[in-house]
């Protein structure tokens, strides 16, 4: 019957701690200081110490002391198993509180606990410590309440006849400096260490206290050593200069990803007779290499556990005897015949115990019930060790804050910025949000110290007081494997600025050891110990990301991506409707069939999405003295981001650094970038490109989510290395989950990742896949639906065939997402692109066999209508040069409203092919107009080194777009050497086919004559040529247009308003601003990413500043820099401030 009830008991105190919500935290109200020890024993606090930590004696009662603590173990990562729900008030001894006044000869004695505990092990029979992977200090909280403390209270000494005059010790060494996997081409992983290095025959020596020591017992001697060599090496062992035996150690393999070292422990019971004449206990270490002339060999711990007399050593001994749970009660007798010594039983340390003890025959003896192990300490009453004071501790319950839907863990430095987006998440997405830093987690449910399970535990807390609301959790901050900051790579700020991650228990292999995220979401009361293999797939709850930042500046460049992703109109545009994929040669092509099997899944399920396909070996090599590059993929690459894809996917081989052995993506790429207003969600299927936790080095994906000039906006990406097939798995997922709507609305990132990573569940391997972003955050789906209902006047089901050199209407409507309600009061442009039939294409077979796959690239039309009430239409011909073969092409339809405020998507398959029979004739070449930087600039004129080319081009039939025949593309060239197509970067006019435009950046022109050539056919491949001659000047400065004042006169507000012409660039922007004296009062300097629109206004509102501004005349100037080329402009002018 006792076993049945003892588990009644444990499964009530499991539910209780799954159930019950405590309502408030101590900490909640009053004054209280933070204290910290680091091994365990009673420690001192007298009245100076109170008095340097900030509390008035005079004013506090002494018996309404109170300290709180829960010890220093780790917390258990089952979820199964009980554990506090805030810190506990620990009974404490004060001397002198009787008066109540706490004068300077009274003080406080506690019992505190070290971080790294020690426990008995039956299976076994050795006492086994667990050190701390966390932290190295144990944390207390004092408060001065108005009610009583708790107090240690005696406890009887009970009858007993076993005596027992012995006691089992332990004792250990065991220091954390280095982790194995820290090695190149590698950086740290998992949470095992390891300490002293030996790398030859040289003998280290740890030494143990062993007086005392019992004769005829068993002394124990536990050792885990570690090794690093390509064949067997071992360990030799001696004790007192005896020799007791080796530890062999295996060889590592010397592939990539074989393990990179080896543990092993042993045991060895040695009789302790060759000892009880000595004090100290000296065990050697030797590192034996063999043959070999290079390996490492390292201590990770050695333990020793002894048997001896019982008594006091030194001013205070803990002990515990084994043999005590042979018997229901126990007679304790000690060796020492001091009354003034006091024991305390310690079993509970909160409920700590004054045990009365008798005196005899120059012994002390007390008896026990032993049904269950107990443990004490007897000890002295001087020469206490003093706690450590830490801080004063603001008070706090993050236990009863409303529940959110996204809760953000961050550090007390970047809470600001956390604030900023949380504010933002509010009112833009009316999101119930709140924001927690570690250490006031860490406080509450980890008794002040850090450990990741705290977290879990807090996200748990919330989420079983309603499962529905508590759906996404970010991590703001970055992290490192290093939990205890041992590597002095950066500063104290950023030690502070870490928000931690899991690390796997695997610390040896470069695969399978990993960190992840995951750990905080698995909430279910079953989950939390995340076995490391096939049994260890546990499912997440709810959604989790990280944003990797360091400092306030990252923090806040961050933010304003993701403020400016979700609510900026410059964020539109049909890159919305975009998807790249991005896939590496060789292996076989598997990785170009895993792209082209996600980019099928796009097409079959939600065609509306365009797909780019970027295949490295769709592109020429070039060979270099550091190897082959792919500067065509490199060029894709950058187009797609610069012209903006929603998703960007690659699947391929990587690094921390970049894509690719033909280093198609690099960070240098990545920090260039000026994507502001296209950052697409990065999916990346390679290794270790999204490593967070390497203080050493910022990845590639850190580098995209931290660009404060584009970049990504978020990254599904890998932190280890990676396995191609389980990459698939993962990549499937995703593309199910990323389209699919969430209770009627497109999903939000967390509900993405939820879906993925429960649904590619590989053991732990997939759990290397991290999500750099704000998992509250919606990708920029099109909100509404465009849909084309006619073709030629018939309605879609019976459309007509796109013939070459026929006349094409297309007509349709914008309706309602999921709803096919037509949308009267959408109002605005829709862009239309008109495909032949996907092609058929081969790669060039550069590392293996040549891989086929289809792709829409023949554009016979791209132009843009207009969307009235709802309604839209476009009219466009047909060029000549088509695919003759009849078959699918595609329409796609992207529209936005006139305010910047919605937009719509659609796409139909049209048959395409033949041609019309109509005998049409047209032998007028098309006209062209050629520009640099705006229409005014003429023939031969002056310009920068980087300007915008403008063609204006017309033709009464339209302009032929379309690539498939042989040299009709629209050529570029420059001084007659180097050619560009340019069909891209056409566009028809609004509601007019006959005229279009042509704008393409040029970059860093050399100083001098140019000339520019540009040739275009019409729809009847009629062709025409014309050439631009121009003089590039360096530092050249452009005269700004349109620059103005308004209102001007003005009383408190004016707008500096100017023209350029440099849209879509990067660009700074000063203007400064002068009284009649010339003494600068003013000064904006600004950066903005990816202009849209070439009118600027800059707002001045005189009460913002501290200067007066009194009636008169003042005088501004307004430089404008670009950001990516050596562009400059200048305008100036005058304004009237009146009073």
């Amino acid at each position: 019957m006792k076993k049945i009830y003892l588990h009644i008991f444990l499964f009530l105190l499991v539910i209780s701690y799954h159930k019950t919500v405590a309502q408030n935290s101590v900490l909640a109200k009053g004054d209280w200081i933070k204290i910290g020890i680091i091994s365990s024993g009673i420690h001192k606090l007298d009245a100076n110490f109170l008095q340097k930590s900030g509390i008035n004696l005079a004013q506090i009662n002494p018996q309404n002391i109170k300290i709180y603590g829960n010890g220093g173990r780790m917390l258990p990562q089952a979820n199964a198993i009980p554990r506090a729900k805030d810190l506990i008030e620990n009974a404490i001894f004060l001397e002198g509180e009787a008066d109540g006044r706490f004068d300077n000869q009274d003080f406080i004695l506690f019992y505190g606990q070290s971080p790294h505990t020690i426990s008995y092990d039956s299976l076994s029979k050795s006492f086994k410590h667990q050190f701390n992977i966390y932290s190295d200090t144990t944390f207390y909280f004092l408060t001065v309440s108005d009610t009583k403390g708790l107090r240690i209270k005696d406890q009887s000494s009970i009858p007993a006849t076993q005596e027992i005059t012995t006691f089992d010790d332990y004792d250990f060494h065991e220091i954390d400096r280095k982790n194995i996997l820290a090695q190149a081409p590698f950086a740290g992983s998992g949470r095992e260490w390891v300490g002293e290095e030996f790398s030859g025959n040289n003998e280290q020596i740890f030494t143990f206290n062993c007086s005392g020591i019992q004769p005829n017992t068993s002394l124990k001697i536990i050792a885990s050593v570690a090794a690093s060599a390509f064949g067997q090496t071992e360990f030799s062992l001696k004790t007192n200069g005896q020799s007791i035996g080796n530890i062999p150690l295996n060889a590592i393999g010397s592939d990539r990803y074989d393990y990179k070292g080896v543990f092993e422990t042993k045991i060895f019971t040695i009789n302790s007779d060759n000892f009880t004449s000595a004090n100290d206990l000296k065990i050697g270490f030797t590192y034996d290499r063999k043959t070999l002339t290079s390996g490492v060999g390292y201590l990770n711990f050695v333990g020793v556990q002894t048997v001896r007399s019982l008594k006091l050593y030194g001013n205070q001994t803990i002990f515990r005897s084994l043999e005590s749970l042979k018997y229901p009660t126990t007679k304790f007798t000690l060796n020492e015949s001091s009354k003034i010594l006091k024991i305390w039983d310690i079993t509970n340390a909160q409920q700590i115990q004054n045990q009365l003890f008798e005196s005899k025959n120059q012994k002390l003896y007390f008896g026990v019930n032993t049904s269950s192990l107990k443990e004490f300490i007897v000890f002295n009453s001087t020469n206490f060790p003093e706690p450590v004071f830490v801080k004063k501790i603001k008070n706090q319950s993050i236990h009863n804050i409303e529940i959110p839907d996204l809760l953000i863990v961050t550090s007390e430095i970047l809470r600001k910025q956390a604030n900023r987006l949380a504010d933002f998440r509010r009112q833009n997405d009316k999101l119930t949000v709140q924001v927690v830093s570690t250490q006031e987690v860490y406080n509450e449910f980890s008794s002040g110290k850090q450990d990741i399970t705290a977290i879990r535990d807090f996200v748990k807390f919330l989420y079983d007081s309603n499962p529905l609301r508590m759906k996404y959790l970010l991590l703001f901050g970055d992290a490192s494997y290093d939990y205890k900051k041992r590597m002095n790579v950066v500063g104290d700020e950023i030690k502070e600025i870490y928000i931690p991650t899991y690390e796997s228990r695997e610390s040896l292999h470069p695969i399978y050891s990993f960190s992840s995220d995951d750990y905080f979401g698995f909430l279910s009361n079953s989950e939390g110990n995340w076995e490391e293999s096939s049994a260890g797939n546990q499912t997440l709850e709810i959604g989790i990301g990280r944003l990797p930042v360091k400092n306030v500046q990252e923090a806040k460049d961050v933010v304003d991506k993701l403020v400016s992703y979700s609510s900026s109109k410059n964020t539109l545009g049909d890159w919305r409707s975009k998807i790249a994929f991005v896939a590496d040669n060789g292996d076989g092509n598997i990785h170009q069939a895993d792209a082209d099997f996600f980019a099928q899944i796009i097409k079959n399920q939600v065609p509306n999405y365009q797909t780019d396909k970027i295949y490295v070996d769709a592109f020429p090599l070039i060979s270099l003295p550091e190897g082959q590059r792919s500067p065509k993929t490199k060029q894709a690459i950058n187009q797609a981001f610069q012209q903006g894809v929603l998703i960007m996917n690659y699947n391929g081989h990587g690094a921390e650094s970049g894509w690719a052995d033909e280093q198609i993506l690099t960070s240098g790429d990545i920090v260039n970038l000026t994507n502001f207003n296209t950052m697409p969600l990065m999916l990346t299927a390679t290794c270790q490109f999204g490593r967070f936790d390497d203080p050493n080095q910022v990845s590639g994906a850190e580098l995209s989510m931290l660009s404060p000039k584009g970049g990504a906006i978020a990254l599904l990406t890998t932190t280890r290395p990676v396995y191609q097939n389980t990459n698939f798995v993962i990549n499937q997922a995703f593309y199910e989950s990323v389209f699919k709507p969430v209770n009627g609305k497109m999903p939000r990132l967390g509900d993405v990742m939820i879906y993925t990573k429960n649904n590619s569940l590989q053991g732990v391997i997939n759990r290397n896949f991290s999500l750099l972003g704000d998992p509250s955050m919606q990708l920029l789906y099109p909100k509404e639906e465009a849909v084309i209902t006619k073709i030629n006047n018939k309605y879609i089901i019976n459309a007509d065939t796109l013939k070459a050199l026929s006349k094409v209407i297309i007509e349709g409507e914008i309706q309602q997402f999921g709803t096919q309600i037509k949308m009267n009061n959408f109002n605005g442009i829709a862009q239309i692109t008109v495909y032949d039939k996907a092609r058929n294409l081969q790669t060039l077979g550069n590392q293996g066999d040549k891989f086929s796959y289809q792709q829409y690239q023949n554009i016979l039309f791209k132009g843009q209508m207009t969307v009235q009430n709802g309604s839209f239409s476009s009219t466009f011909f047909v060029p000549k040069d088509i695919n003759y073969q009849y078959g699918e092409g595609k329409i796609f339809v992207y529209a936005q409203t006139t305010d910047a405020t919605s937009d719509a998507l659609g796409s139909s398959k049209p048959i395409v092919g033949g041609a019309n029979n109509e005998n049409l004739t047209d032998n007028q070449p098309p006209k062209i107009n050629l520009f640099l930087n705006d229409e005014t600039f003429i023939d031969n004129g002056e310009t920068n080194d980087s300007p915008l080319f403008i063609a204006k081009l017309s033709d009464e039939n339209g302009i032929n777009m379309a690539a498939e025949g042989l040299g009709h593309e629209m050529t570029l060239t420059l001084d007659d050497t180097t050619k560009i197509s340019v069909n891209q970067n056409f566009i028809d006019e609004i509601d007019n086919y006959k005229n279009g435009e042509i704008r393409y950046n040029l970059k860093n022109l050399s100083e001098g004559q140019h000339q520019l050539k540009l040739k275009i056919w019409d729809n009847y491949n009629n062709s025409t040529e014309s050439a631009l001659n121009f003089r590039v000047k360096i530092n050249h400065y452009t005269v700004l247009t349109n620059v103005f004042c308004f209102p001007n006169p003005f009383i408190q507000i004016t707008n500096f308003s100017f023209e350029h012409e440099r849209v879509g660039d990067d660009l700074n922007v000063i203007i400064e601003i002068f009284d009649s004296y010339g003494h600068l009062i003013k000064q904006f300097n600004e950066n903005a990413y990816k202009i849209s629109n070439p009118h600027n206004k800059i707002s001045w509102n005189i009460s913002d500043d501290f200067v007066p501004i009194v009636t008169g005349n003042y005088f501004y100037r307004i430089f404008v820099k670009s950001l990516t080329t050596t562009y400059q402009a200048f305008g100036s002018g005058k304004i009237v401030s009146v009073k």
